[in-house]
């Protein structure tokens, strides 16, 4: 499949700037500590060099990224391409001045500023995906489930790092709103949707039984942290499915 590389790429791109978000939020709710606090914005760096080490693939020469950023402002893909290279600094940036105790200052400007273009960045993608050829993604529906990607993944990640109220909370958020809107999202798709009937169904699956364990977070606070490791990871399989029947979605119609 040519658009593997952006599945990884939006799924843990998306995810890693709602775990830099929600754990930000957790710490200003005091639900987490500092320490707590910097083990996730360096899960969300690592998880987002990922993305774009994965999602580079899909550009093929390393050079390439670099001129897609020569349409910054009129092309939706070099503005994704910027703000994804922008939130990546600034994650790093939050990271290094955390090790530095007189650089509190800039790591708390950085950790604001990366929350904020981790947002745009998730903002970003799927104005990419608004084109008019193509009836399956041109629809409020790929904003909507690349928004709950952020939410789902991002909140996911934050159980592990401690922050798991919030974190389960906005799973559960996602998680519902995507269960509650598939059945319409696949009802205004041509005749190509249901050759992606397995890989929603194993993300419905998924989704649904991992609100279980995401309930017990927030209701009780004591879930093994194994069940939480496991949990997450067949989550991003869940996510990763779901993105790759939309992205097998693409025909152009005339």
């Amino acid at each position: 499949m040519h658009e593997l590389p952006l599945v990884f790429f939006t799924v843990f791109g998306q995810s890693a700037a709602g775990l830099f978000f929600v754990a930000y939020l957790s710490n200003k709710l005091n639900l987490i500590n500092n320490n707590q606090l910097n083990a996730a914005n360096f899960l969300a760096m690592v998880v987002m060099f990922l993305a774009l080490a994965i999602g580079g693939l899909h550009v093929g020469q390393p050079i390439r990224f670099f001129n897609m950023l020569l349409g910054i402002g009129r092309s939706p893909m070099s503005n994704e391409a910027f703000f994804s290279g922008i939130f990546m600094a600034l994650a790093i940036g939050t990271v290094v001045f955390s090790f530095f105790e007189k650089f509190t200052k800039l790591k708390q400007i950085c950790n604001l500023a990366g929350v904020v273009a981790g947002l745009i960045f998730v903002w970003s993608i799927p104005q990419v995906y608004y084109i008019d050829t193509v009836a399956n993604w041109n629809t409020h529906y790929t904003v909507l489930q690349m928004w709950m990607t952020c939410f789902i993944g991002g909140g996911a990640l934050a159980t592990l790092i401690g922050a798991h109220k919030l974190g389960a909370l906005f799973f559960i958020i996602g998680a519902m709103v995507i269960l509650a809107t598939k059945a319409e999202y696949i009802s205004l798709l041509n005749a190509k949707a249901i050759d992606q009937t397995w890989f929603w169904g194993i993300q419905l699956v998924i989704l649904g039984l991992s609100l279980f364990v995401m309930a017990a977070v927030v209701l009780q606070d004591n879930v093994p942290r194994t069940t939480l490791v496991a949990c997450t990871v067949i989550i991003f399989v869940a996510e990763l499915s779901g993105r790759i029947a939309f992205y097998n979605l693409w025909e152009i119609t005339m």
